[in-house]
């Protein structure tokens, strides 16, 4: 049964104010039974958590191990880690974010609208050849 490491770790108690402005970036890795990685996900809270908005950065799994559920996993445990961490700080997460090229990342618009996130803006001339788009997912 595949496994998840967490790096950094999320603390064990609140952190302090001056520390917490840096933000929290957190790297998931999915790996399989023999230890190697098949996953990555990567998410960061800012600084302040005022908004309890987190971005994620990044969501992905390895050619040979896509189609067997392995996104859905690191995607709930990306957003679990994300959950204990603003509770840890007494404050809600309300949304997530995450953006992907248009063109390029067809899958991808499928997974997110599939587990609840819906397209919200497109950043255009951004990229050379295609928009940015911008999915959120509300849990408030």
């Amino acid at each position: 049964m595949p496994e998840f490491a967490f790096d950094p770790p999320l603390p064990t108690a609140a952190v302090p104010d001056e520390q917490r402005l840096a933000g929290f970036l957190q790297t998931l890795t999915l790996k399989d039974d023999a230890g190697k990685p098949i996953g990555l996900a990567r998410w960061h809270a800012p600084g302040g958590l005022t908004e309890g908005v987190v971005q994620i950065l990044e969501l992905t799994i390895a050619e040979p191990h896509r189609r067997r559920g392995h996104a859905g996993r690191l995607l709930k445990a990306t957003i679990d880690q994300a959950v204990r961490y603003h509770r840890l700080h007494k404050q809600p997460l309300r949304r997530l974010w995450f953006s992907i090229e248009q063109k390029t990342q067809v899958n991808a618009r499928a997974f997110l609208t599939q587990h609840g996130f819906h397209h919200t803006g497109t950043i255009s001339d951004l990229l050379k050849s295609q928009d940015a788009l911008i999915y959120v997912r509300s849990l408030d």
